[in-house]
């Protein structure tokens, strides 16, 4: 009874001293909880403004399709234009092996770990990883990518072991300050399904590695004659639904008046027959847009970077388009408006126009920095023929001239403001004259072809407002 008593004498005494404690943490709290009525939040506006201190340069490519370490081949002005820069960025389209210890066979676009050394040299600071050769060589071949680009102190952008991660800016050190970069793909082009994109936890299931995505849905636009006629396609095949052969019948989703999906194709009346209208996922531009607004939080200069392969027309050679399609420069502005200081497109295999937004440039795409690959395929190809002979097929789609020609831009600002862009017209071997060997490397054009090039990138800003002007082969805008 005693010892009852005892026990009870100490349980009462714990209660008392948890209480006490309790009491005491919530006057702690109380006492460091902001004054509300003398709390001033900060400037979100202010905060999305650029940081960067004094004169700052940063140099920004295109696709990197480099097999080998082709550096010291460059033309040295254009080497020393990435290299001088404070910052300089581009599209990795290749995966990075040591190819003496890969555990399996090559595919697809790779380069061995000797490439990253030579990128390095080159004056690279930080590359994106997101496109549709993020899983060329598999799981393993992404790891290997990023290791060796570490190895380099080059990090991977737009890539991770799961969709958090994937969406994560990473950074570039400088004196002037920090240089954040967040990557995409937008998925998927025309005809492709989506593949790829890196996942989060969820219940017991882990993340899944892959890239940051963009998802868009195609839709085919036709006339209203047109898509009347394929209505009726579906409802004649709608109707048999209930013959009494059929088990079970499934329920088809009504689509919204003016469209039709039938067949896995999407359809929509518009004014433009052959044209593709795109409609972006909203939680994946939500989750972008409240990224890059975070990485501009945390860094004093942001860059949101993706690959895009949509064409505009069904009847345009897949991924050859001088504009970009229609929802891409809404999503643009929007990650200007969330603070982006700037956008770099690539992965359409062609230069498109340049717009400055508030004073923030939309590099929609550069061309292709370096279609250098090595071509020692021997499936599917023409009898009698190496594979360097078959690339030079009229059809092969990376070798048309269009695909040849290309910039290296650089942007240059004084205490955060946009004062000069320069644009450094590349020839990857337009006219052909140059041997196989020396094709696809980045090389100054002629006068005549940097004239050209110019006219051309002239030609595409035109209907963004952009004025360039031509200053001893290089173009030149002044905001």
């Amino acid at each position: 009874m005693q010892n009852k008593h005892r026990r009870r004498l100490g349980l009462i005494s714990a209660v008392a001293l948890a209480t006490a404690y309790a009491g005491a943490a919530h006057a702690q709290n109380a006492r460091w909880q902001p004054d509300r009525a003398t709390f001033k939040p900060r400037d979100v506006a202010k905060e999305l403004e650029n940081k960067m201190k004094g004169t700052f340069v940063i140099a920004t490519v295109g696709d990197l399709l480099i097999q080998e370490p082709i550096g010291q081949m460059i033309d040295t002005k254009i080497q020393d234009l990435l290299r001088n820069a404070d910052t300089t960025v581009g599209n990795m389209e290749t995966k990075i092996i040591d190819r003496r210890r890969y555990p399996s066979g090559f595919n697809g676009n790779w380069s061995p770990k000797e490439t990253a050394v030579d990128i390095k040299n080159l004056g690279f600071d930080i590359l994106t990883g997101a496109n549709n050769h993020t899983f060329d060589m598999g799981d393993e071949g992404l790891r290997s990518t990023i290791d060796i680009l570490d190895a380099q102190g080059i990090p991977l952008a737009g890539v991770g072991p799961n969709l958090g991660i994937a969406r994560m800016p990473v950074f570039h050190y400088t004196p002037k300050g920090r240089v954040a970069m967040i990557g995409a793909y937008a998925v998927a082009p025309a005809g492709q399904g989506f593949s790829g994109p890196a996942t989060d936890a969820e219940g017991i299931l882990g993340g899944k590695l892959g890239y940051n995505p963009l998802r868009v849905t195609a839709w085919n636009v036709v006339t209203s004659e047109q898509l009347a006629g394929i209505k009726n396609i579906q409802d004649t095949i709608l109707s048999h639904r209930n013959d009494p052969d059929v088990a079970r019948a499934i329920n088809m989703p009504r689509d919204a008046a003016g469209r039709v999906t039938i067949f896995d194709g999407r359809f929509m009346a518009g004014d433009k027959p052959g044209s593709y209208h795109y409609e972006v996922n909203r939680e994946d531009e939500e989750g972008n847009v409240l990224a890059i607004r975070n990485a501009k939080e945390y860094s004093d200069f942001a860059i949101f970077t993706m690959h895009v392969h949509q064409n505009r027309y069904a009847y345009q050679a897949y991924s050859q388009d001088h504009y970009p399609s229609d929802y891409l420069q809404a999503f643009a502005h929007k990650l200007i408006d969330n603070g982006a200081d700037m956008f770099l497109g690539h992965g359409n295999h062609t230069i498109q126009g340049i717009e400055i937004y508030k004073g923030r440039p939309i590099f929609y795409n550069l061309g292709n920095f370096a279609v250098h690959e090595i071509l020692l395929e021997t499936d599917n190809k023409p009898e009698g023929k190496t594979a360097v002979e078959s690339d030079e097929i009229p059809n092969d789609w990376l070798q048309q001239n269009e695909n040849l020609k290309a910039l290296v831009a650089t942007t240059k600002y004084q205490d955060g403001k946009l004062v000069e862009i320069r644009l450094q017209p590349v020839d990857l071997g337009v006219d052909k004259s140059r041997p196989w060997s020396q094709m696809s490397i980045p090389r100054v054009p002629s006068p005549a072809l940097a004239a050209e090039i110019l006219a051309d990138v002239q030609k595409y800003s035109g209907p963004f407002g952009t004025k360039i002007v031509i200053e001893n082969g290089v173009g030149v805008i002044r905001p």
